[in-house]
């Protein structure tokens, strides 16, 4: 059976990295309908997108893209906040696709080995110019567009080895749960969408 997946992008960077990744064959689209990827256009507005999605009742799963920020306080408010929409709070993360500490650490890996340990822009800028020849990355829209085209499908197999020798658990730094939810996004088995559903409040 289709299952209707929504994914909130955190903004700019995460929306059209997702729209690339989701273009390409290996995602499964007989069973999986992805609606159009949605910028919240910052974590602050997530909560509000996710709920009115859920009440829009349409879709079989929501589900968040965005940095951890190293567990900022802002991320941790938005986990709990989340977690109010769940029989147990602590559940909410399943549906979280985090990047600890960003989104460039996913980006990244596409190109190259790299361990990402702090969130500014001005410090990771060095390791796009190095992987990928933009200079003075500061996440424009004409950057973020120029490094997301140079993703190619081709490269997926290495891409996936180096996320493997990158931390799950949230609290490492660097971490991420990409490759996981990409693996699910690629299988014949959606299931896992059943099982988020039965963690949730009616």
């Amino acid at each position: 059976m289709i299952k209707n997946v929504l994914i909130i992008a955190e903004g700019y960077e995460e929306k059209a990295y997702l729209d690339r990744m989701l273009s390409f064959p290996n995602i499964n689209k007989d069973i999986y309908r992805f609606n159009a990827v949605i910028n919240s256009k910052g974590s602050g507005n997530i909560k509000a997108r996710y709920q009115y999605a859920l009440q829009n009742g349409y879709y079989d799963a929501v589900l968040i893209f965005c940095d951890s920020d190293c567990l900022s306080e802002d991320f941790v408010r938005l986990v709990d906040e989340i977690g109010c929409f769940f029989i147990n709070k602590e559940d909410a993360l399943k549906v979280f696709i985090f990047a600890n500490p960003v989104t460039l650490q996913i980006v990244l890996s596409h190109f190259g080995e790299v361990k990402l340990t702090n969130s500014g822009k001005k410090t990771n800028a060095q390791f796009v110019e190095s992987l990928t020849g933009i200079k003075n990355y500061t996440a424009k829209e004409g950057q973020i567009k120029k490094m997301i085209s140079m993703i190619r499908y081709e490269s997926m197999t290495l891409f996936k080895d180096r996320l493997k020798s990158i931390s799950s658990t949230i609290s490492d730094l660097p971490s991420t749960n990409f490759l996981l939810f990409l693996e699910r996004f690629e299988s014949d088995d959606n299931s896992w969408i059943d099982e988020i559903q039965d963690l949730m409040k009616k």
